[in-house]
């Protein structure tokens, strides 16, 4: 049984699927119900909440903006002769690790994937951002990363270091966004952007549309911002890749 969700800012109908639906699926797919609802990268709604179905809107808002970026990114990389070769959800994303120092450690993007140029593929992490978090999230949040890029455990996945994109919904998230990750004390892969950018560039989210984001302590002699595209090259992420897009002028897909 689905239930008919709207929420205070338009008059779409949302479907939201309940917990009986929820432990269908997890039959079919033949995993435990409580591991399915926690990893399989659905929205419902528990029993204990079918009485008030618009509590997950707000997630299924985040889980509608993440995939309109997904689908955005997918039809630019095809008109600029590229591809999105690889879509993983939040569950596939995930990565639980060992830092550095030996201690157990994991991050959760909400998306991540390889954009293909002909026979090379190029990977990167999402996080889409709708300025609901608070400082100590984001602290957590760019402490996992920084871990996970200081012990290289994207190695278990990917071939090369992963770009972190960070797409936000509004100019005051993408700030704060940046202001979280300019406190990190190393420099991480790390680019933002806005859905207003990308919606209004003539290359969209393959454009002229990201800030490059410097640690605090990166040792690096630019300003903690600087406006280009995606480096989408073998080391997708190497600070020579980054430095070079500052001052370039907006231009064709290459």
């Amino acid at each position: 049984m689905n239930h008919d969700v709207r929420d205070n800012h338009d008059e779409d109908v949302r479907y939201v699927l309940t917990e009986q639906g929820m432990r269908f699926l997890a039959a079919r797919a033949g995993v435990p119900p409580s591991t399915f609802g926690e990893h399989g990268a659905v929205t419902y709604v528990k029993e204990a909440d079918e009485a008030h179905p618009e509590r997950v809107v707000r997630h299924t808002q985040h889980t509608l903006g993440l995939n309109h970026f997904m689908v955005r990114l997918a039809r630019d990389a095809r008109a600029c002769g590229m591809r999105l070769a690889e879509w993983r959800n939040e569950a596939e994303s995930t990565c639980r690790f060992v830092d550095e120092s030996g201690q157990p450690a994991w991050i959760r993007p909400d998306a991540s994937g390889l954009i293909g140029i002909g026979d090379e593929r190029v990977p990167f992490l999402v996080e889409y951002d709708r300025g609901t978090l608070d400082a100590g999230d984001y602290r957590s949040k760019f402490e996992g990363y920084r871990r996970y890029y200081a012990s290289e455990a994207w190695r278990t996945a990917f071939k090369h270091e992963p770009v972190l994109l960070f797409v936000c919904s509004n100019d005051d998230a993408e700030r704060r966004v940046i202001r979280a990750a300019t406190a990190v004390p190393q420099a991480m892969p790390l680019v933002s952007t806005t859905e207003w950018r990308i919606a209004h560039a003539r290359d969209g989210a393959l454009g002229d549309v990201w800030l490059h984001v410097s640690g605090a302590l990166s040792g690096s002699a630019r300003s903690p911002v600087s406006r280009g595209r995606l480096a989408l090259s073998g080391d997708a992420t190497s600070d020579a890749n980054v430095r070079s897009y500052e001052g370039e002028e907006d231009q064709e897909c290459r």
